[in-house]
């Protein structure tokens, strides 16, 4: 009984810290995306995710998913109090997550997903070399150049049930 009174003090405890430290951002008009630092090798990165005319923003990891998209986590929070899991550290409407993963989508074009190629009939996995992932290269060096540019940024509209993006 003891051991179930410490186990929940611990979850209200975890709870409430999460409550006071995690960073919620109310819907803005629209997001940008800035200081994109990517590794063609690896397929991941960072950008600076800037909510609106807000001046300072959250650092997004950035990597390819399975689906062949490249796509964002939110910065996270390991072991708060010792609890074993992870949270994110931020908050954000679904319109704003929405915005962000548009945004994210359109910096790279999209590569083979992993599974079976429509065209070959051949199993594409995470061992596949990258150029047999890669529909058009001259798209994927272009936009490797452009979003490493130091002065590019990505910007998107928020779009919310009454507005049209």
């Amino acid at each position: 009984m003891h051991d179930d009174q410490s186990l929940e003090s611990h979850i209200q405890a975890v709870n409430k810290w999460l409550k006071a430290n995690i960073r919620v951002y109310p819907e803005p008009a629209h997001i940008t995306l800035r200081q994109i630092q990517f590794n063609p090798k690896t397929l991941s990165g960072s950008a600076l995710l800037l909510l609106g005319n807000e001046v300072t923003g959250e650092s997004l990891s950035l990597r390819m998913s399975e689906t062949g998209w490249l796509t964002f986590s939110v910065p996270l929070f390991h072991s708060p109090l010792g609890a074993p899991a992870s949270y994110a550290a931020i908050e954000l409407t679904t319109h704003t997550q929405s915005a962000v993963t548009t945004a994210v989508r359109s910096l790279l074009p999209r590569l083979m997903p992993l599974g079976i190629n429509p065209k070959t009939k051949e199993w594409i996995t995470t061992s596949t070399p990258l150029q047999a992932r890669i529909s058009v290269a001259s798209e994927l060096m272009g936009a490797l150049d452009r979003i490493g540019h130091p002065d590019f940024e990505c910007r998107h509209l928020v779009a919310t049930a009454g507005s049209q993006a």
